[in-house]
């Protein structure tokens, strides 16, 4: 059984919420929370939830080597030369080769997450982690 972990991003106005499906325990998560944390506190990103969230999202992909590349015309030509449109199709990003975008995916509330094992919080205005057993 995978382990369920819940991030929080928060700042002093907002909280953004993260759902983490598998490796949720401190030693699978922790690595890639303190990058997020280290961007921040060498000032990298900001210190506003809304501003800095999606960097989660960026991070949880390159754990999973799930981003998508930029491509050029003769790429997409391989793809189907017959749709190639040359006013928006002259660079394009790849499509996705998985459903699942990386290890962290946005929810609404880590609560509503029956499964959770781990919370985690970054409080991005102090710029620390903490966590606590669901």
């Amino acid at each position: 059984m995978s382990t369920r972990a819940g991030i929080i991003i928060k700042d002093k106005y907002n909280s953004i919420h993260f759902y983490r499906h598998s490796d949720g325990y401190p030693e699978g998560t922790m690595p890639t929370l303190n990058i997020f944390l280290k961007w921040l506190k060498d000032g990298i990103i900001r210190d506003d939830a809304m501003q800095s969230a999606g960097w989660l999202v960026v991070i949880g992909a390159m754990e999973y080597s799930t981003i998508p590349k930029h491509v050029t015309t003769e790429t997409v030509s391989k793809w189907n030369p017959a749709k190639i449109d040359r006013d928006t199709d002259i660079d394009t990003i790849e499509p996705p080769t998985d459903w699942k975008v990386g290890s962290y995916e946005p929810t609404t509330n880590v609560n509503n997450h029956g499964d959770l094992e781990y919370i985690y919080t970054i409080d991005l205005n102090k710029k620390t982690i903490s966590y606590r057993q669901a």
